[in-house]
């Protein structure tokens, strides 16, 4: 992604090195954010529809409000987290804001841009930090106007994502097996609360 202020990225897949530059575009012409549909604890009905909190999905509701694929990011509270819905559907919460189009954007390369762009730096408000949802918008990146490079960047990106998740399961897995391992190899200690 080209760093701010800039319009070219640095590095470009080969095949897109001669396929046209790079657009300036705001977030608000890229895919805009809406304040999420309010929800409160007693309105919600057991169901299979993930509700998106500001700080990630949490709970289910028995309809959703959007239909994936999905980018919710906080509103209130959390700021900063981009969570994308991969499809189905979903209901963004009040707490956050959720991309009401794409446009002709692809929806994957979308998440990543905006996570590359730090939605942190809209935050406003003292006490409960607060997304400025205009100063979002008006907020200019660059993107390709060819979406299969979009899509090739975001495929690309989304392969390291998976790498790195498969990674940190195996990590978690060879710390369980370190941990039962030395509590055998070891003689479990006294009790030191002798009287």
């Amino acid at each position: 992604f080209p760093r701010e202020g800039e319009t070219q990225p640095r590095l470009r897949f080969p095949e897109f090195q001669n396929t046209g530059e790079w657009v300036a575009k705001s977030i608000g012409e890229i895919a805009p954010l809406q304040r999420g549909f309010d929800l409160t604890s007693d309105e919600i009905r057991p169901g299979n529809v993930p509700i998106v909190y500001s700080n990630g999905p949490k709970g289910f509701h028995e309809r959703g409000m959007a239909r994936g694929p999905g980018i919710v990011t906080g509103r209130s509270g959390t700021i900063g987290k981009i969570h994308f819905v991969e499809q189905g559907d979903y209901w963004p919460h009040n707490t956050s804001l959720w991309v009401t189009s794409f446009e002709w954007h692809s929806p994957r390369f979308v998440f990543y841009l905006y996570e590359q762009i730090g939605f942190l730096r809209f935050s406003s408000g003292s006490g409960v930090p607060t997304l400025n949802r205009n100063d979002a918008h008006s907020f200019v990146t660059a993107t390709p106007l060819d979406i299969k490079e979009q899509q090739r960047i975001a495929s690309c990106l989304t392969s390291l994502d998976d790498l790195i998740a498969a990674q940190t399961q195996k990590l978690a897995a060879l710390k369980t097996h370190k941990k039962a391992l030395m509590q055998q190899l070891f003689p479990a200690p006294e009790d030191q609360h002798r009287e």
